[in-house]
């Protein structure tokens, strides 16, 4: 990490990472692929039920062999589920939840040709992937249908360590789970006000900023009553989504101000973050 005009830059190298990218027929029907863990978890494993509808590709997705994301490292609290394209462009699917080691869920995407992988993340809202890459999709012999591109899907993936520097203090260095006394979504809310404070959101993004600070400080207020935990959640992911914009506006004014003064920071997050947090 860097300082520049007193706010921290964060360098990212890109690291490539090469996964079978499958073109599924246009209404083709539904079709099997596999889920195989990689060397940070490679006891994880599953299967997912892909379908072609016309405008959409339906994923229904069941993972096993999962563990507390933070065992990667404290900055990691859940994981997140990724379609990439064979241009190497990530889109954030959803949020990946974990009911012991399993976890189950259905999303869709407007994309027709993706390879899948499955990050630890800091929050759901991110919109450039990890390299904590713990599970990539793999074809089925005689079960999965469809063009294997020969390309392969290449994506630039944010190293371990990106965000350890911010997350020292808050209380996430014990193993989490989601049956926690403190709700995973909150643990979450707390890391993504303070990666975006890191980025100059205070600065650059102060209104957007104090909303997030605000929406988390409702979350906190309700911890006490277990009755308004569903409140308290809703009040947590509003917090993680409007850290996340406040984290973008600050990458872009920032760049834009770098721009303007005719400089640039070499190795900086590209501007080009900037896929729509998922809820």
């Amino acid at each position: 990490m860097e300082v520049s005009n007193g706010v921290p830059v964060y360098k990212i190298q890109v690291v490539g990472r090469d996964i079978p990218a499958i073109n599924y027929f246009h209404r083709s029907g539904k079709t099997e692929i596999g889920f195989a863990g990689t060397p940070l978890l490679p006891e994880a494993k599953g299967t997912a039920e892909v379908e072609s509808h016309l405008g959409r590709t339906s994923i229904h997705a069941k993972f096993k062999g999962l563990k507390p994301a933070n065992a990667f490292g404290v900055e990691y609290l859940t994981y997140v589920l990724w379609a990439i394209t064979p241009e190497g462009r990530p889109v954030n699917l959803g949020e990946v939840l974990p009911d012991g080691t399993e976890a189950e869920m259905t999303v869709t995407t407007d994309l027709q040709s993706f390879g899948l992988i499955v990050t630890a993340e800091p929050y759901f809202a991110v919109t450039m992937p990890s390299d904590a890459v713990v599970l990539q999709n793999q074809v089925l012999p005689d079960k999965t249908q469809g063009i294997i591109q020969p390309v392969n899907a290449h994506a630039s993936l944010l190293p371990r360590g990106s965000y350890g520097l911010i997350t020292t203090g808050t209380p996430s260095r014990e193993l989490i789970t989601r049956n926690d006394q403190w709700p995973l979504e909150l643990y979450e809310a707390i890391n993504a006000v303070q990666i975006a404070e890191a980025a100059g959101a205070a600065k650059y993004a102060s209104d957007t900023f104090a909303t997030a600070k605000q929406e988390l400080q409702n979350a906190m207020d309700m911890q006490n009553h277990e009755s308004q935990r569903k409140q308290e959640i809703s009040y947590a992911r509003a917090a993680v989504q409007t850290a996340e914009d406040a984290r973008i506006i600050s990458l872009r004014k920032k760049a834009a101000e770098d721009q303007a003064q005719g400089r640039s920071v070499p190795g900086a997050q590209p501007v080009s973050d900037t896929n729509s947090p998922h809820p």
